[in-house]
């Protein structure tokens, strides 16, 4: 074996590698932002029964303003 083409494949497999590592990172990546999207909002998945829990208050509070009402 010549040292010279030693080098020239251990240059080649250093760049394969790195190449690889980097698609595969894009690719995580790019399936992070479609999964979770940029419709989805850090509120959304930090609270994700905020909006429910909002609605509920607000029934909450109609039905104890009619009991309120009725006891009058």
């Amino acid at each position: 074996m010549h040292p010279d083409k030693i080098w020239i494949v251990i240059v080649i497999l250093i760049v394969i590698l790195a190449g690889s590592n980097l698609i595969m990172f894009a690719a995580a990546r790019g399936f992070r932002e479609i999964r979770f999207g940029r419709s989805l909002d850090k509120d959304i998945l930090s609270h994700p029964w905020k909006k429910e829990n909002d609605k509920l208050k607000e029934l909450n509070q109609r039905v104890k303003d009619l009991q309120n009402n009725d006891k009058k």
